[in-house]
């Protein structure tokens, strides 16, 4: 059974750093779902490049990029006020789940 845990805003830095050491190269799917626009397909089976994280003092955004070699896409998530984790029984990510001060929701979904 999948467990879901929010990280904590003091250690999104760090967090985000070391998941993307850890999970580069990794196939994601990213959606946005939004009331007012409905769900919104970006990306589908491209390779995780990384997650980067400015925090409030230092522009307030989340960058995510794909890519092999070199940045393919990348979607930013202006003004982050929540992020979600979901793992499965052996502690692998299934997906993570950033909510913006808007409540738009940023879903990256891994193969596993």
């Amino acid at each position: 059974m999948a467990q879901t845990k929010k990280i904590d805003p003091g250690r999104w830095l760090e967090f985000l750093s070391m998941f993307s050491n850890g999970n580069r190269g990794r196939r994601v799917a990213i959606e946005v779902a939004d009331l007012a626009i409905g769900d919104q397909p970006l990306t589908e089976a491209s390779p995780l490049f990384a997650i980067d994280y400015d925090p409030a003092n230092k522009g307030h955004d989340l960058l995510i990029t794909t890519g092999r070699d070199e940045v393919g896409y990348s979607h930013k998530i202006n003004a982050p006020v929540e992020i979600w984790e979901s793992q499965d029984d052996n502690g692998k990510v299934l997906s993570l789940e950033v909510i913006d001060r808007n409540g738009s929701k940023t879903i990256l979904a891994f193969e596993s």
